[in-house]
């Protein structure tokens, strides 16, 4: 009885079975998002073909485009990941699958919020890569770009914390952008495994009602908010609200991630 809860030996056959079943389901869904940058350079290459008679691809804004439109499309695709649990057949079977319900709901998380988003960085900021490296026509790869900027932005904040005696950093933004994702991640799985059809209709309808609502709370309360006079409070007040945006982003992803777990704990067909 020690182990019902938790057997690592166990929860890692159960990872590995959990990643090969994900790839089999969604692989074509997967290459395709993860590939959008590849296919948009194609699709940019073929029209200048046709319409101007030369080969040029996507310049690095498109690129950067195109990398948001498809990163956000596979948020919603988190809808579709675990959404067969829904389904009483193989929802059924799922459930019968030699493993705890801590286990599975690890696995799932995991997956989420480390796993794919990693593998859809990784394949997005390699094809790129390779794209700048084998055609001029579309200049410096993202990542190239991207490093280039964060120097940029770096050397000002050194210029600003030298004249005005502050401490700004840009690793400050990092964990408020990263709570994030994992809370638009965790939403989106947790009406996957809430709704049985319409799942991403259903997810931006409960978005709309949460945001008509905290707009209509916004206008009810009298916010007075104390402008600075000087940087150092500034930072003080921008790094309190960063603090607290976090830590209340934490609490959503927390309860997203236990709202999936008591799911999956009262999942029945």
């Amino acid at each position: 009885m020690n182990n019902q809860f938790f057997s690592p030996q166990r929860f890692w056959s159960y990872f590995k079975y959990d990643l090969i079943q994900l790839w089999r389901n969604h692989m074509k869904a997967a290459v395709g998002i993860g590939l959008a940058g590849l296919i948009a350079y194609i699709v940019t290459v073929t029209f200048n073909l046709i319409f101007d008679g030369t080969w040029t691809g996507p310049g690095v804004t498109a690129r950067f485009s195109i990398f948001f439109i498809a990163f956000t499309v596979l948020e919603l695709y988190q809808t579709r990941t675990y959404g067969y649990l829904t389904d009483k057949k193989q929802g059924s079977a799922w459930l019968m699958m030699p493993a705890s319900t801590f286990e599975k709901w690890l696995s799932m998380i995991l997956i989420t919020i480390i796993i794919l988003p990693a593998i859809f960085l990784v394949v997005s900021l390699l094809v790129d890569g390779f794209l700048s490296l084998v055609d001029p026509t579309v200049g410096s790869s993202m990542l190239a770009s991207l490093d280039h900027g964060l120097q940029e932005l770096g050397g000002g904040l050194v210029e600003i914390n030298n004249e005005y005696s502050t401490t700004w950093s840009m690793g400050a933004f990092i964990p408020l952008l990263y709570v994030s994702l994992c809370v638009n991640f965790l939403f989106f799985l947790l009406c996957g495994l809430i709704f049985k059809k319409n799942k991403i209709v259903w997810a931006f309808v409960i978005i709309f009602v949460i945001s008509t609502v905290l707009s209509i709370l916004s206008i009810s309360f009298d916010l007075n908010v104390d402008v600075a006079d000087d940087f150092a409070t500034a930072e003080q007040q921008i790094r309190h609200f960063l603090c607290s945006s976090t830590a209340i982003l934490a609490l959503v992803a927390a309860g997203l991630a236990g709202g999936i777990f008591y799911r999956l704990k009262t999942l029945k067909h």
